[in-house]
């Protein structure tokens, strides 16, 4: 990739990782449809991509982390982020490993009907769970925190919104709206560190993607809050659906 497009991408990337959209389906099927790279390379790529985006969830909600990371004995929030991370890990590990395999051998066409399969399939799971509850992080149960690191375990498949599908969880557990958006983002950032140790294994991927990692970063931090607010407002499944069946069609005629 060129150094417009590294920028383009990871422009992408950062403004759509706060939407329950599937930030790395969508990525993916920009890497293999418009850039030609191989389904296998633009899966690792928009996994290793989300580093512009961790930073500038660690940025934005620093005073949430500093006050966790103080109290992380008695906080109820730093418990449900040690519980979801741990089951995120053995569902998401294994997932990650059988789609590396996968991709590997798998055509792109056939690839962007996987992809568009799993966005529609996002989009009717955030349908019946856009009503907000009541509940706060301080009234989180281990059931709570289990499906809430089990939901995002399975998001590491491309297509399937790791803020959509544990927003939809946290949501179906009751959850009021807002707590869960920043229940989901904090859980971000472990997922993202882990997804990174898994990717990051050449220090040249670091210094080829450098330029999209800053350009995702930079638009992140700009429409972070303008995003988060359409979040709370805007009904995100039928872009879902419909990028899902689009993607679906154009990937069938095309195959």
């Amino acid at each position: 990739m060129n150094l417009i497009e590294l920028i383009i991408v990871g422009a992408i990337q950062g403004f759509l990782e706060f939407l329950p959209v599937s930030s790395s389906g969508n990525v993916t099927l920009i890497l293999m449809n418009f850039l030609k790279l191989s389904p296998s390379e633009s899966f690792s790529l928009s996994i290793f991509l989300h580093l512009g985006t961790l930073l500038a969830v660690l940025v934005y909600f620093r005073k949430d982390i500093i006050s966790i990371l103080r109290n992380i004995r008695t906080d109820k929030a730093s418990h449900f982020l040690i519980v979801s991370t741990i089951l995120t890990g053995v569902v998401g590990i294994p997932i990650y490993l059988i789609l590396k395999s996968i991709f590997e051998n798998i055509k792109i066409s056939l690839g962007s009907i996987v992809i568009g399969l799993f966005l529609i399939a996002t989009g009717i799971i955030l349908k019946y769970r856009s009503q907000s509850g009541f509940k706060k992080v301080e009234d989180s149960n281990i059931w709570d925190m289990v499906l809430a690191g089990i939901s995002q375990g399975i998001s590491i498949i491309p297509g399937i919104s790791r803020s959509g599908i544990t927003l939809a969880t946290l949501l179906g557990r009751e959850f009021d709206k807002e707590e869960a958006l920043r229940i989901s983002f904090l859980m971000s950032i472990p997922a993202i560190i882990g997804g990174m140790i898994l990717e990051v294994n050449d220090v040249n991927i670091v210094k080829n993607m450098f330029p999209a990692i800053v350009s995702a970063f930079v638009t992140s931090i700009i429409v972070i809050k303008l995003l988060l607010e359409f979040a709370k407002r805007l009904n995100f499944s039928y872009f879902c659906i419909g990028l899902g069946a689009i993607t679906v069609l154009i990937s069938i005629l095309i195959f």
